[in-house]
């Protein structure tokens, strides 16, 4: 593969990386593309930037001697406003700002500019993770990737497995480098263990640690396994702000090239000193750190430190003993016992590993790349997956993208939300619809392209909107997108594909999200009022029909309505009932909007769950039903009942466990029918005799440095501060610190450095007395009758 040849070849593989080069004749495109023979660097030679101006503004392109460079070409398009507008080419990133500088000066408006180059070859060609491309081998030096030189790429389907590693370091207070851990396992299941570790050699059964001198050493000797086990993907915990943000400080440190890229390239920074994934360069190497991806696929933990998570997941923690005060314990086995040390960070590295499988991490982001055309490895940007999904169909219809969006400031409303009818029900089921806004976007054909194109079409021929927008009929593409993922998912359902499934569900709900968002050029306020407000009426209807038919509507949110069968109904008749109005529901809405409207109805509302005991609620002070606030009970698949608390107290980890912990018992003995009241009292007894001391403690992490809130009342900021001002320790400042406190009578203390007495008072008025007051509300007691008897006794 090393020889040149001008045979035209075809290579298949997965793009990791994507990058332009700029050379003499030209950008050149490169792709690092894992094949099933190993890594190939795939190029794309004489390529230019593309955008777009409108016709008529093109004579200015000629006015400017900067920009004489610059070529352009009229094509078969149009802008939003139906004008006629010209492909402008740029050979190099110094024209391309150029032209965007004096454009701007001029106020002349460019189309699709921020594209890069390497990625609009990819989404042209609705190329996402997995490619095709034909060209030929060029000649390389020894050591090197092989380098293939295309003329043409398409999309494929490939089922190629991917080599990953974790990566752990452990380090001093000060950031020295003690050790990297790697771990990792093959497909088949074959296990790779590696430590390196500083220090002399020293006798033991361990067989994975390498020892090395020195700091520089361990860098050096981690470059050249980079280079030997070549992985394409690195995952870790916080691995790109913290393990290898540490890594590139430290070689920087030593002036070491930190050459861990593919073909020897260094690890860098496209903005220097900001740590941050997005602003990573590793060229061919992919990184997902395990936090980002557990929170794309939704998972959701009260902490996500790697102890916390391993031990909700997996059944398993860190290997170490005093994991609070780890640090001074890792300097202690750094000291004095360097294989524990080790088998500690490989530990940490095997942990994070086994909570990719066990969510299926892996699959998860492989299959949102594949779907998305996003960079592998890319978390968040939900507007960049619109713009590929949306933007190739959009330039076979024959237009280009808006420059802005075209909202006025006019912002649509939000979800429909139901006042509800507080009180405690028996047998209260929740219809919810299936993918509401998608489903939404694809009855109504509310679509972009739709929604300018309606402004030259007869009435008879779209479909009208709010705020004035209607849709063409006329191939809309939103809907056929959102027709095809469902699609997809539904076979994804059915071949138990569960990370594909999920991977589309998120970016079919993320649809109405961008358009709703000012960050999307597509934004439009007819458009996300269309979804939004159709939601609304729907909500509305469907209420009114199950309403007719004798049943009682309770609440309703957004997508949900819950309905009161009657406290006497025949349970055994609850799933039926509960299937019958779904299916009444859905045949309703499909002869009503082929009647009115003369459209395909593809709104599915389900049953989807049967509180045996339900309670709303009202808003605290009031006798108004509260939202997004309830319990129930629900029957697990073993015939057990379970508590389900939605926006309580109990599910939010900004209240004590004390009061998380009374509000679940209260409402067990609620639907139980046992004593409130009594458990209560004996609670304030126990408080006010010290016995709940370890329940009384807030924990909450800064979200950003402590320097930068402005609200410094807060409790926990109160708190860092004190915790900072008694150990002058940076790290408790920083984002993401977890502070612990208390609530004193001096207000609120960091628990290692409490000096006054608890205030009692506090956690009995603000802690018990609003998860009580609810359920003694239903019960016509007071809890301040209750709390006053028990202060008497005392």
């Amino acid at each position: 593969m090393k020889s040149s040849s001008n045979a035209l070849q075809t290579i298949k593989g997965r793009v990791l990386t994507r990058h332009t080069l700029h050379r003499q004749d030209g950008l050149s495109l490169q792709y690092f593309v894992a094949t099933a023979t190993g890594p190939v660097i795939v190029e794309i030679v004489q390529q230019q930037h593309v955008c777009f101006i409108r016709s008529v503004d093109e004579k200015w392109l000629k006015q400017h001697p900067e920009l004489s460079q610059i070529s352009s070409q009229p094509v078969a398009l149009k802008n939003f406003k139906h004008e006629d507008v010209t492909a402008v080419y740029c050979r190099d990133l110094r024209l391309q700002r150029n032209l965007i500088r004096i454009a701007k000066d001029q106020d002349i408006e460019l189309f699709e500019s921020d594209i890069k180059v390497e990625h609009r070859f990819l989404i042209e060609r609705f190329i996402a993770l997995d490619a095709e491309f034909s060209g030929y081998f060029e000649a390389v030096k020894p050591g090197e990737h092989p380098k293939f030189i295309a003329n043409r790429g398409r999309r494929t389907e490939l089922k190629q497995p991917l080599k990953a590693i974790s990566l752990d370091f452990e380090c001093s207070f000060s950031g020295e480098l003690y050790s990297v851990a790697l771990y990792g396992q093959t497909p088949s299941g074959v296990v790779f263990e590696k430590v390196l570790m500083v220090g002399e050699p020293q006798a033991t059964d361990v067989t994975y640690i390498d020892w090395v001198a020195d700091e520089p050493s361990l860098i050096h000797q981690l470059i050249a396994w980079f280079n030997d086990y070549d992985p394409d993907i690195i995952i870790g915990w916080s691995v790109v702000t913290f393990d290898l943000a540490l890594l590139y400080r430290r070689a920087k440190h030593h002036g070491i090239a930190l050459s861990i890229g593919r073909n020897n390239q260094s690890l860098s920074w496209k903005v220097e000193d900001k740590y941050r994934p997005e602003t990573l360069s590793l060229p061919g190497r992919v990184v997902l750190d395990g936090i980002d991806w557990l929170k794309a696929a939704f998972y959701q933990f009260e902490r996500y430190s790697l102890e916390f998570v391993s031990r909700a997941l997996l059944d398993e923690g860190k290997a170490i003993n005093n994991v609070t005060n780890r640090m001074d314990e890792i300097n202690d086995l750094f000291a004095n016992n360097k294989p524990a040390l080790a088998h500690y960070n490989l530990t940490d590295s095997r942990l994070v590993w086994d909570i990719f499988e066990k969510t299926q991490l892996f699959d998860f982001a492989i299959e949102r790349a594949k779907l998305t055309g996003l960079e592998l490895g890319r978390v968040g940007a939900s507007v960049a997956a619109f713009m590929n999904l949306y933007l190739p169909h959009l330039h076979r219809s024959g237009y280009i993208a808006p420059s802005a969006p075209a909202s006025d400031g006019i912002e649509s409303p939000g979800g429909y939300v139901m006042d509800s009818i507080p009180g405690l029900y028996k047998h209260v089921l929740v219809l919810d619809f299936k993918s509401l806004y998608p489903s939404i976007i694809r009855t109504f054909l509310i679509d972009p392209k739709g929604l300018v194109e309606a402004s030259l079409l007869p009435e008879a021929e779209t479909v009208a909107g709010y705020l004035g927008a209607s849709f063409s009929r006329n191939k809309p593409i939103l809907p056929q997108l959102i027709k095809h993922l469902s699609e997809q998912r539904e076979q994804a359902k059915t071949n138990l594909n569960a990370p594909l499934s999920q991977a589309i569900k998120i970016i079919m709900n993320s649809l109405y999200g961008v358009l709703g968002s000012r960050g999307c050029v597509f934004h439009d306020a007819k458009l996300a009022s269309s979804i939004t407000m159709r939601g609304h009426e729907i909500m509305k209807q469907t209420r009114d029909w199950i309403e007719a038919d004798g049943y009682q509507v309770i609440y309703g949110d957004t997508d949900s309505t819950f309905v009161w069968l009657g406290n006497d109904v025949d349970e055994t008749k609850v799933q039926a009932i509960g299937n019958a109005l779904a299916l009444k529901i859905n045949r309703r809405w499909g002869e009503t909007l082929a009647e009115q409207l003369g459209i395909d109805s593809f709104l599915e509302l389900e049953f989807e769950t049967h509180f045996d005991q339900f309670f709303m609620p009202t808003l605290r002070g009031s006798t108004e039903g509260s939202k997004k606030r309830y319990v129930g009970t629900q029957r697990k698949p073993d015939g057990e009942l379970a508590l389900v608390f939605k926006g309580m107290e109990q599910v939010r980890s900004d209240w004590s466990p004390l009061a998380r912990r009374v509000q679940y018992e209260l409402y067990d003995r609620l639907f139980a029918q046992q004593d409130v009241e009594n458990y209560l009292k004996q609670t304030i007894d126990q408080l006010n005799n010290g016995e709940l001391l370890n329940e009384l403690v807030f924990v909450k992490n800064l979200r950003r440095n402590l320097e930068d809130y402005t609200a410094k009342s807060s409790p926990h900021i109160k708190a860092a501060k004190l915790l900072f001002n008694a150990t002058q320790d940076e790290t408790v400042t920083r984002k993401g610190a977890r502070i612990e406190y208390v609530m004193t009578l001096c207000g609120a203390e960091p628990v290692s450095h409490q000096t006054s007495a608890i205030d009692i008072e506090y956690y009995i008025t603000r802690q018990l007395a609003p998860v009580a007051e609810p359920i003694l509300t239903i019960l016509n007691k007071s809890f301040n009758d209750i709390s006053s008897n028990q202060m008497t006794l005392i």
